[in-house]
């Protein structure tokens, strides 16, 4: 198990791809550049402004979960606090607008259609070699090709293609919309297996069985972890627990990999946690 907070977490740095003045993401996890399932999660903080992007989609998945303030994920709607969105791949959404207000839990991570998802060191080399060449303004590239046409495109289509030498292509869109979710309107279901715990799963999304949700714990009660198909993901939004003898607070972050456990953590308060379960590539 690996153990973080966002402020022992680096800053992701790989270029503003967007509008207004960039939020300093902290990344509490990663995975591995290369692979299938590679990911990102990463804490944002308020800021100073607003942060904005045009209507635009992703050939990657994200969720997102609203700590303090609002998210304008379209025109007119937003996620309040405490709400979780699913972001599926291929899906439009935006324009979105963060306020200053807003911090958020945002995962990034590869689709189950097998796109991947690009590290911060290739976005990185990516975004300073096209910013030689042309510029990124309010979410979008523009450039002059050889005879002096100018061009524009989406910000991470350009980065995308730049990295990967070859026109980005969306798979088709398993759903319509994005997925907004509010947790207060889903009952808690006490875990039969384990005294004191109980689970409020929200959903269950793809083939690849990607899975968000909560966890709750009585004091004193022990959360098994481990043994779900892929790597989990967990986020303490109340309460104290301990691991291996150490106590952690609210805004603790956790990692458990595939087969990395069993392992367990205690509650020694009342406590809740964020969790997640990333897709499995393996089965």
């Amino acid at each position: 198990m690996q153990i973080t907070k966002p402020d022992e977490a680096p800053v992701y740095d790989a270029g503003n791809l967007r509008e207004g003045k960039d939020r300093e993401s902290k990344v509490l996890f990663a995975g591995k550049e290369g692979d299938l399932g590679n990911y990102r999660w990463y804490y944002s903080g308020g800021g100073e402004g607003e942060w904005k992007a045009p209507r635009h989609k992703h050939n990657f998945e994200q969720f997102r979960f609203v700590l303090s303030g609002t998210f304008e994920y379209v025109t007119d709607k937003r996620m309040e606090a405490g709400w979780v969105g699913y972001f599926p791949e291929s899906v439009h959404y935006g324009p979105q607008v963060r306020h200053g207000d807003l911090t958020m839990l945002t995962l990034q991570f590869g689709g189950a259609s097998g796109g991947g998802f690009m590290s911060q060191r290739e976005r990185r080399q990516a975004y300073d070699e096209l910013l030689a060449k042309g510029a990124f303004e309010k979410g979008a590239y523009t450039w002059l090709d050889a005879d002096g046409k100018r061009h524009r495109q989406d910000s991470f289509e350009a980065v995308w293609e730049h990295k990967m030498g070859r026109k980005l292509v969306y798979p088709t869109p398993r759903y319509t919309d994005l997925i907004i979710m509010n947790p207060e309107g889903s009952a808690w279901v006490a875990d039969k297996t384990a005294p004191g715990v109980a689970r409020k799963w929200l959903g269950a999304f793809t083939e690849r069985q990607v899975r968000a949700g909560f966890v709750k714990l009585d004091a004193g009660a022990a959360l098994d972890v481990g043994k779900l198909a892929g790597t989990e993901l967990m986020f303490l939004t109340k309460g104290q627990v301990a691991h291996e003898g150490k106590s952690h607070d609210v805004n603790t972050a956790f990692k458990i990999e595939r087969n990395d456990g069993p392992d367990s953590i205690i509650a020694k308060q009342d406590s809740e946690l964020f969790v997640i379960q990333l897709p499995d590539f393996f089965s």
